[in-house]
């Protein structure tokens, strides 16, 4: 057994034990000072509990106290002795391995709240839910009494954390996307350059569905790693999987040559067109959806991370709104590979910076190759170097790859109860502590929650039995529900401005991604098949939100019509450059002007010119400019001409100054066809009527008035009988723009409007739960814009709600659902019929 009167090289601290005598000896002792937070400290004429200031930054990490083999016979007037680590050890790595339900969760998250007392902000990969609860302040201060923690480290860590919820690709959380193309490759070193274009080709193979050591994966890895290299010496690199996408779609045959001796062009030519898919359909909220990652972000520094003065950052990342493993490992492939380019660039010997992923196993397996195992390896191998101090858990460390496992230096062994466990950790027990190897190891089956062995060599010579210290937060696992709650009264409105600003700096090319504008024909009137893609195009692929087949169309609005010339191109061609040459210079400098233009939802030609520093004159001729190479927009606001930059997708001309709420489409083209022929008109035996072909579809947008609401709703007798009369419900239901009927959606018979489906309105069957709605820029849809213009004003409908249900209405906003419009061609004929169906299940709908 490790012997407990060896001498250590670093002996335990002993804290001061924090111990509160009860009521009645302070009142038997009136000499002795009370303590400021017992009964007997609070004045019943005062309004509030008096406080004591908070402690100071404690030197070292207090992770828990040692225990006895047989805790329970110990003098309980014994004072335990503290064990803490000095922040540089954390250098070295971390590791706590355990079954579940050991505690090693627990470990974890009291060493990131040391971290945060220390000022080292934290980055931790969250696959279940069980290190949000980092965000809620501990609410059993009498607790941290009892297990010996002073209260006053709980109020020190919540004055100075800040813990945010990030959620990938989903608005529960602080929505965060991840382009493996948005990349800076700049500044660094010729080497990391290769090395980070690799990471990139490694991980969009991956999201093709390839198994990366398999034949074909290795092959298209080296076809995109050359891909991107050629790129990048052309100085021509991707700033999106999008524009890396248009580049391999427009290589023709003698272009793609050089590549085929790496995969064979067929493979290649299917892995494009994979390629191609990605950002289009559910799939592209990964990339699109919410702020683009950062590292700055996510560790609170710099301009572009809503940093709160004073506090230290902790990101969560919370992965479970991912819907594969798959995307899981490519986000954290994501995220590692800019902490491991950040870092370089970054360097300190000190610690700044903690990146902790809970149940590592699956993202670092000893066989398969992930797309984030070799990012990880090379980022446990180096971090030390740079700062970043590495943390990682995991209830299987047999399925852990071994040499990653040997880059940490620190090990909280809990309760192992398999041999496989056991003997997965047996040399690492060996090589830290040889003399004990063999008790050590005995003990691991029998320990409890919470107890550890703790093997530290930076730090002490012996093997220690630790018990954590009990957390200054509270230790839940939160669902998605909970935490859209938190970050609504938290973090929405924050982050949301922060969105808007970097949205409005990004330039990629989001204009070209986007679907045909312009109003929508309405049912009655002259057949508008404009837009209209043939039925049977080579290309089936599925359309949805922010996707198209053709780049977006001027928008029809006022005040664009003033024509303004480009500057002087000859001038420049006349100090020596070519035409071609001067032209795209000025293309830059209007891209430049647009992003200025995108950093507000519009501006007035005064507002312009004092955003860049020039006269009202000159900004206003700008702005034509802008027009004019269709990089803005404008519309009259009174007898003020207002523009906008095109490329945020928002459409401040409709009052649409935000991103709106759009149903996914989930019927594609193909299907869509396939409906259209069996609704077709044909003659009867040939004879007898008419005969329809499908001759195009056109996917477009309708709006919904989405209304939420509250209901007090008469329980059952039985029910009320033991308990309460009535229950509130919340919910929401969808009402049509113009008739303010209510929606009703069965997959059987898709939507039906009607006046009163339902005596409740909690009961109307709708798209809840069965449509996925995410949010859009309103730009990059098509939809009738005269019909979101006539719509009706809130108190209208709030009135037409109320008429129908015995329920209060709340707030009321647009949505927007597809919807196929499938034309079809009388045989013999110029007239053409129209049939309209959803773009969820593909049934008939009368809109």
């Amino acid at each position: 057994m490790p012997d407990k009167e060896r001498p250590l090289k670093k002996p335990p601290a002993s804290r001061p034990e924090f111990t509160i005598p009860n009521t009645r000896e302070l009142r038997k002792q009136p000499g002795k000072a009370a303590d400021p937070l017992s009964t007997a400290a609070f004045d019943p004429s005062a309004t509030t509990l008096s406080q004591p200031p908070l402690p100071g930054t404690p030197e070292n990490l207090l992770l828990g106290f040692e225990r006895d083999a047989a805790e329970h016979q110990r003098d309980e007037a014994e004072p335990p002795s503290a064990i803490e680590l000095g922040p540089g050890t954390l250098l070295r790595h971390v590791m706590a391995l355990g079954s579940s339900g050991s505690g090693k969760t627990v470990l974890c998250k009291a060493i990131v709240e040391e971290c945060v007392l220390q000022g080292i902000p934290a980055i931790c990969i969250d696959p279940q839910g069980d290190l949000c609860s980092l965000a809620l302040a501990t609410d059993e201060p009498q607790t941290l009494r009892d297990k010996g923690i002073d209260p006053g480290l709980a109020r020190l860590y919540e004055s100075k954390a800040d813990v945010v919820v990030f959620t990938p690709a989903s608005r529960k959380g602080v929505a965060v996307s991840a382009d493996p193309l948005n990349l800076d490759l700049s500044g660094l070193e010729p080497a990391e350059v290769v090395r980070a274009v690799t990471s990139a080709a490694t991980m969009i193979v991956s999201l093709l569905g390839y198994k990366l050591d398999s034949d074909d994966g290795e092959g298209l890895v080296a076809v995109f790693d050359r891909a991107l290299s050629d790129l990048h010496k052309a100085r021509r690199f991707p700033r999106s999987l999008e524009e890396f996408a248009h580049h391999l779609a427009s290589l023709d045959e003698e272009q793609l040559k050089p590549y085929t001796k790496y995969a064979d062009a067929a493979k290649i030519a299917g892995a494009c067109k994979k390629l191609a898919r990605l950002d289009v359909g559910a799939r592209r909220v990964l990339f699109h959806e919410g702020i683009p990652l950062n590292i700055e972000l996510l560790l609170g520094k710099g301009e572009h991370s809503a940093a709160q003065p004073g506090k230290t950052r902790v990101s969560v990342i919370y992965l479970n709104t991912l819907s594969s493993q798959e995307e899981k490992e490519f986000f954290v492939a994501a995220l590692v590979e800019q902490l491991y380019d950040w870092m370089l660039k970054h360097p300190s010997s000190e610690p700044q910076a903690l990146f902790y992923i809970d149940e590592v196993a699956p993202f670092i397996p000893p066989v398969r190759k992930p797309a984030c195992k070799d990012s990880l390896s090379v980022l446990f191998k180096q971090a030390r170097k740079y700062g970043v101090c590495c943390l990682m858990a995991t209830q299987n460390p047999g399925d852990v790859d071994y040499k990653a496992m040997a880059q940490f230096g620190t090990w909280g062994l809990g309760r192992l109860t398999t041999r496989q466990d056991q003997k997965k950790v047996q040399p690492t027990v060996k090589a830290l502590d040889p003399e004990n190897v063999e008790s050590i190891m005995e003990e691991l089956p029998a320990l409890k929650p919470g107890q550890f062995m703790f093997l530290c060599p930076d730090e002490f010579d012996d093997t220690l039995r630790m018990r954590t210290r009990w957390l200054y937060t509270q230790h839940k696992t939160l669902d998605e529900d909970r935490i859209e709650k938190l970050t609504d009264e938290r973090w929405r409105d924050r982050f949301a401005e922060l969105e808007r600003a970097v949205r409005g700096a990004q330039l990629d090319a989001s204009a070209s991604t986007t679907v045909l504008t312009g109003p929508a024909a309405d049912d009655t009137d002259e057949v508008d098949d404009e837009g209209a893609e043939p039925a049977y195009a080579d290309a089936a692929e599925p359309l949805a939100v922010g996707s198209a087949p053709s780049s977006r169309t001027p928008h029809p609005l006022d005040g664009t019509g003033d024509e303004a010339e480009a500057e002087d191109v000859p001038g420049d061609v006349a100090r020596g450059m070519s035409e071609e040459e001067a032209r795209a210079k000025r293309q830059a400098e209007l891209e430049e002007y647009a992003r200025r233009l995108a950093g507000k939802p519009s501006m007035t030609a005064r507002e312009f010119a004092d955003r860049l520093g020039v006269g009202e004159g000159k900004a206003r001729n700008l702005l034509r400019e802008l027009v004019k190479e269709g990089q803005a927009a404008a519309f009259q606001e009174g007898r003020a001409s207002v523009y906008f930059a095109r490329a945020t997708g928002l459409r401040p001309d409709l009052g649409l100054n935000k991103p709106v709420r759009v149903a996914l489409c989930t019927v594609t083209k193909d299907q869509a066809v396939r409906i259209g022929e069996s609704l077709r008109k044909t003659k009867t035996l040939g004879l007898v009527g008419v005969d329809e072909t499908v001759e195009s579809l056109k996917l477009e947008y309708r709006m919904l008035l989405r209304l939420e609401f509250q209901e007090k709703v008469t329980r059952m007798i039985l029910y009320r009988l033991f308990g309460q009369s009535h229950e509130e419900k919340l919910g929401c239901v969808y009402l049509h723009p113009r008739s303010l009927r209510v929606l009703v959606y069965r997959p059987s018979d898709g939507m039906r409007f009607e006046d009163k489906p339902e005596e409740h309105a909690s009961d109307v069957k709708d798209l809840d739960g069965v449509a996925t709605f995410v949010e859009q820029p309103p730009g990059d849809l098509n939809f009738d814009e005269n019909e979101f213009k006539q719509r009706h004003d809130e108190t209208v409908v709030k009135q037409s709600f109320k008429q129908r249900f015995k329920a209060s209405p709340k707030r009321v906003e647009p949505v927007f659902v597809p919807l196929w419009r499938i034309f079809m061609r009388e045989q013999g004929s110029a007239n053409l019929r129209i049939v309209t169906i959803d773009g969820l299940g593909g049934k008939v709908v009368e809109w």
